[in-house]
């Protein structure tokens, strides 16, 4: 994702040259973020860039201090949620275009539809709309955020990622003891699922966020093929298994639209 000049906002007080140096800096730190490699310490990123460490290290400290970026404990630098709160802010055909789509996904299945993008290992609901009465609050709740590699949404932002762009993600992280009875505990498990759904052409998650819970997702990419955001239903499994087909049909078609809606155009 290439982020352009937010409206007047937390940035505000930049100077336009300095303003076109933070963004750089975020968008090389994002694109290690998706790479899957290991993250850039303010030197590395410096030498990245291609500025002195000096003026690396100020424009980092400010956009830890504005919320785009955010330091991990060994030092090394990731994207924070308020880069993701401006990213959608300037593309706002895309969350315009979703909120209808998915509240009548919502409806036609009786689930909680969703559009969701991943931070990192973290996957961060942008939106969702709900049919009555049918999902607790932590499925919609706003900037909810939930791990990648035990959620619907999570795998199909992962699912072109290689077996070493997985392991580079998750090499600090714990698996086991996070999620449902269904949740991978390994990279191993976790790029079987992804090759399996793959070849289906939409993720199955029964029972990998929570017992009893089934998410099916889609990836949503923009011209150049590149994974977006993800769409998805979340719900009982026992509600969906006899609608899985009509679901994968229903989502696959709103991804369309919601690409349509990054590149643009109208869409179907």
């Amino acid at each position: 994702m290439t982020m352009n000049a937010p409206s007047p906002g937390p940035a505000a007080k930049w100077s336009a040259s300095s303003l076109r140096m933070a963004l750089r800096v975020v968008n090389t730190v994002l694109e290690r973020e998706a790479s899957g490699r290991a993250g850039f310490n303010v030197s590395r990123l410096a030498d990245e860039v291609g500025i002195e460490r000096s003026k690396a290290s100020r424009t980092t400290q400010d956009l830890c201090e504005k919320g785009f970026l955010e330091r991990r404990e060994d030092s090394t630098l990731r994207v924070a949620g308020e880069f993701f709160s401006v990213a959608a802010s300037l593309n706002p055909g895309l969350l315009r275009r979703s909120r209808a789509l998915l509240r009548r996904l919502a409806v036609a299945h009786d689930a909680s539809a969703r559009l969701s993008v991943r931070d990192g290992v973290q996957v961060r609901l942008l939106r969702a709309e709900s049919a009555a009465g049918v999902a607790p609050q932590w499925l919609t709740q706003a900037s909810l955020v939930t791990p990648c590699w035990c959620t619907g949404a999570g795998r199909a932002l992962l699912v072109d990622h290689t077996v070493q762009e997985i392991t580079a993600l998750l090499n600090d992280y714990e698996l086991i003891g996070v999620g449902g009875p269904n949740a991978a505990r390994s990279v191993e498990e976790l790029v079987a699922a992804n090759d399996r759904d793959r070849r289906n052409g939409f993720i199955v998650a029964h029972g990998e966020f929570e017992h009893g819970v089934t998410e099916y997702a889609v990836p949503v990419r923009d011209a150049g093929g590149h994974i977006r955001a993800a769409v998805s239903v979340v719900g009982r499994q026992h509600d969906f298994i006899r609608h899985e087909q009509v679901i994968r049909t229903d989502l696959i078609e709103l991804a369309a639209a919601l690409s349509a809606a990054i590149d643009g155009t109208t869409g179907p």
